[in-house]
């Protein structure tokens, strides 16, 4: 940026003066001198004294003028050098000194100093009776959890904290379907900056605790709750899709009607889970447990299950179609009229599982369990790798279609 040079300026403003004022004197002389010789009937005394009256005239005059000038160069070198200090300070070209702007020795705090006046007010502020005010709080908290690691943690569990002592379940309600209710758009703020925190910066075996919270129609899409303890907690109507739940704990949890679209619940924990009528479509749920759980109405399609287990689980009328269960525990569950068609059951645990009327068309059964199985009304035709010895160690009757290379065995008939 272009700067001023101060002295210049004066210098050749006072220049400009002086030959303004000389030029005016030596002008003024030869125009009196002139005119008075050509005066007649005066004497040389009266011409002397005349001279002297005009020179002195003339002398007040061009003060005059010098003084004015020299207020307009004087009052223009002041704008001219505010403008360019203001301009210099504008763009960082010049740095403010503190001890003429301001009088007194400024020193600017550093972030450390900052952090913790930002920390008190924006908690001050959490519990605030004004919803606009409760959002800048939370999200002044996000920013003090970016800029400062060692508060992230502490950060983290403040705002868990807030949405279990302002969303608790409703023991009332547990158990309907809130379809229609809407959740507090301020609880809502807090889970989604949670759920979108830095887990890098999560100190090694601590977990967001949020166990009996009513997070009921919550937009969770893609957040990052991986090992976030949901203990008792109402999440019907959620949207999990592509959300990170790996190692989560969601036992007694309830989500009828929850979208786990793509997400990852790998090694997730949800025994006496109801999940009726979930959407879990290509979802990630290798080593999942679901013991005891409610999956009637399910929809699992493309789902990955390897070594899941569901023992004693509700699967009736569940969606399973190409999903893969190779090594998936299913003993004791009730698989009733599901659909298996497609399904991958290598190696699974079916023992004592009641299958009655569900299809296994296509399906692949190569070593898997069918002790003790419930195969009436079931649909095994197509079915791959399927051998005599596994059905006979099942229940069934003529109601029971087998593959086309496969006889009812004697005790069946």
């Amino acid at each position: 940026m272009k700067t001023y040079n101060m002295s210049f300026i004066k210098t050749n403003g006072l220049t400009i003066l002086l030959v303004f004022i000389s030029v005016i004197f030596i002008f003024s002389l030869t125009l009196i001198f002139s005119l008075f010789e050509n005066i007649q009937g005066l004497s040389n005394q009266d011409k002397i004294e005349y001279i002297n009256q005009a020179l002195t005239t003339i002398a007040i005059i061009i003060g005059g003028l010098a003084l004015i000038i020299n207020a307009y160069y004087t009052s223009r070198l002041s704008l001219d050098e505010n403008q360019s200090l203001l301009m210099q300070i504008l763009a960082g070209t010049l740095a403010w000194d503190n001890d003429i702007v301001t009088g007194i020795n400024y020193k600017q705090p550093t972030p450390q100093e900052i952090v913790p006046e930002r920390f008190s007010k924006a908690i001050e502020q959490l519990g605030n009776e004004k919803i606009e005010t409760r959002f800048a709080a939370i999200y002044a908290l996000e920013r003090i959890a970016k800029d400062s690691p060692k508060d992230h943690w502490t950060i983290m569990e403040i705002l868990a904290a807030f949405i279990r002592e302002n969303a608790p379940v409703n023991q009332k309600y547990e158990d309907e379907l809130q379809v229609s209710s809407k959740l507090p758009t301020d609880i809502q703020t807090a889970i989604t900056v949670i759920g979108r925190r830095d887990s890098h910066k999560d100190p090694v075996n601590q977990k967001l605790d949020l166990r009996n919270t009513d997070l009921s129609n919550a937009d969770l899409t893609e957040a990052n709750l991986s090992k976030a303890i949901f203990v008792g907690a109402n999440l019907q109507w959620v949207n999990f899709t592509q959300a990170n739940l790996s190692e989560a704990d969601l036992s007694i949890t309830n989500l009828c009607g929850s979208v786990f679209y793509e997400a990852n619940l790998s090694k997730a924990t949800l025994p006496e889970a109801n999940l009726q009528g979930v959407i879990l479509r290509k979802a990630n749920l290798s080593k999942a447990i679901f013991y005891d759980a409610n999956l009637e109405g399910a929809i699992l399609c493309d789902a990955n299950l390897v070594g899941a287990i569901l023992c004693d689980a509700n699967l009736e009328g569940a969606i399973l179609c190409d999903a893969n269960l190779f090594e998936a525990n299913f003993e004791g569950s009730n698989l009733q009229d599901a659909n298996l068609i497609g399904s991958n059951l290598q190696n699974a645990k079916l023992a004592g599982a009641n299958l009655e009327g569900v299809l296994l068309s296509t399906a692949n059964l190569q070593d898997a369990n069918l002790q003790e199985t419930n195969l009436f009304r079931a649909n095994l035709s197509g079915c791959e790798n399927l051998e005599l010895q596994q059905i006979e160690q099942a229940f069934g009757d003529r109601t029971t279609i087998l593959p086309e290379n496969l006889n009812i065995p004697q005790h069946w008939r």
